[in-house]
């Protein structure tokens, strides 16, 4: 379940909350980013380790305890550094499609505890010591309650099946082992291709990683699908889960980079979009290593699969059992304005600017967005003047296909000096001046960018 591009077709369905889009958005306060039980759950957090680590060999738990509290600390962090969303919406409706899942399950909630990543990506995941964590990018990727709470079954068949620790411990093991050691030893004593026989071997160890990840995946959506069947949900649209999950992959926004600026009535360069042409070398060998890396298996299988399983064994129930098709739609609109609003508090404005554009194709008339982009067109004016362009904006993306209008997008910035961008920024003023409410600030340091 992963990727940065979560726009999808179907979220034009709740254009009709235009009008209360904006009140959402400016709820989002600094309060919706605090975790209240923080010190708690660090007790927790070493709780879960020190009971781990009574089970582990001597040999790895050294190792073992330097893995889990790096994740503890990253993760610590996270939540201190606005990561995680705990509003009064978003947070507690998909807290309580959670929880019903493990009360339908017996599953003791003191186990358990769930957050929300602000990221875009497409995705869940779940930590070894029962933390279970949904994106805002699945949110609005999902088309029902349902289709979330399979999702968040899968993650749960993770940790009960203790696919995390078990991976790290057998991965230690490996690398305590004396045959290991030995072959590191041996390949060292070598006077030739030392560095490609350890790469060899580090790569025929990465490709086992990636087989057994694939079967816990498996493993995962199998006892998913007898956690799901325990709760008040219906099975029949669930497989297609797995078709959204696949186009979101395959990067379809809702508007590109040239029809915006057609739009707005700005000329540009169409030749300043494009990137060079990508030099490739042995691209079958390249697919076949990239596709023997992925740990998910393809989601066309396990969409077949899980439609077998519903077909076979149907499950009756209900799409919504927590709320219902609107306050979903609801919760979604504040997801993709506040997965934009990360990409702001995290300093990347060249995929918060992408974000807008596309938040734009769909709230045309939202002075929110509007502002938004005009502010975030005088930063980008401000970088360039100050020669910091690059510490807000990637230069290290890697496009996905030639069709990736993020990558044109960072294409254009790259290629447009100030006085360009300058010009740019002041046709989308005079065009929506109107709409837009930016600061007095905002204003003057505009002016000055143009004197």
């Amino acid at each position: 379940m992963q990727s940065k591009f979560a726009f999808v077709s179907y979220i034009i369905s709740f254009i009709f909350f235009l009008g209360c889009l904006s009140q959402v958005a400016c709820a989002q306060t600094n309060s919706n980013y605090v975790y209240k039980d923080l010190e708690a759950y660090k007790l927790f957090l070493e709780r879960t380790k020190k009971a781990t680590d009574d089970r582990l060999e001597k040999k790895v738990r050294k190792d073992y305890d330097k893995i889990i509290e790096e994740k503890n600390t990253d993760l610590i962090k996270r939540l201190g550094q606005k990561g995680f969303l705990f509003d009064t919406v978003t947070y507690p409706y998909l807290s309580r499609i959670f929880n019903q899942i493990l009360e339908k399950n017996s599953l003791d909630k003191n186990r358990f505890h769930f957050f929300v990543d602000r990221s875009s990506d497409v995705n869940a995941y779940s930590y070894e010591d029962g933390t279970i964590v949904c994106d805002l990018g699945l949110v609005t990727t999902m088309e029902n309650e349902s289709q979330l709470a399979m999702s968040l079954c899968h993650e749960l068949g993770h940790y009960l099946l203790n696919h995390v620790n078990n991976s790290i411990i057998k991965q230690l093991e490996k690398y305590n082992s004396p045959e290991f050691i030995a072959q590191i030893k041996a390949i060292k004593k070598q006077n030739y291709d030392t560095k490609d026989k350890l790469e060899a071997l580090l790569m025929n160890d990465a490709f086992d990683r990636r087989y057994h990840s694939r079967d816990q995946e498996r493993a995962a959506d199998s006892l998913g699908i007898v956690l799901y069947r325990n709760t008040a949900y219906d099975g029949k649209n669930i497989s297609h889960m797995f078709d959204l999950l696949g186009a979101a992959d395959e990067i379809r926004p809702a508007c590109s980079i040239q029809n915006f600026f057609k739009q707005e009535s700005i000329n540009i360069n169409e030749e300043l979009l494009r990137p060079p042409k990508r030099m490739s070398f042995g691209a079958a060998t390249k697919k076949e290593i990239v596709d023997s890396l992925k740990t998910h298996p393809d989601c066309s299988q396990r969409r077949m699969a899980m439609q077998f399983c519903f077909s076979k064994n149907p499950k009756h129930g209900s799409d919504y059992v927590v709320g219902n098709e609107q306050r979903l739609s609801a919760v979604k609109k504040i997801a993709l304005f506040d997965e934009a609003a990360y990409s702001k508090d995290s300093n990347d404005l060249g995929f918060y600017f992408y974000q807008l554009i596309q938040n734009n194709s769909f709230f045309p008339s939202d002075k929110q967005v509007k502002s938004e982009i005009f502010d975030t067109m005088v930063s980008i004016c401000s970088h360039q003047k100050s020669h910091t362009l690059y510490s807000i904006v990637s230069n290290q993306y890697i496009a996905k296909s030639d069709n990736d209008e993020y990558n044109k997008l960072l294409k254009l910035l790259d290629n447009l000096d100030m006085k360009e961008m300058i010009q740019i920024t002041s046709s989308y003023y005079q065009n929506n001046k109107s709409l837009i409410t930016a600061s007095a600030e905002a204003i003057n340091n505009f002016n000055k960018l143009k004197n």
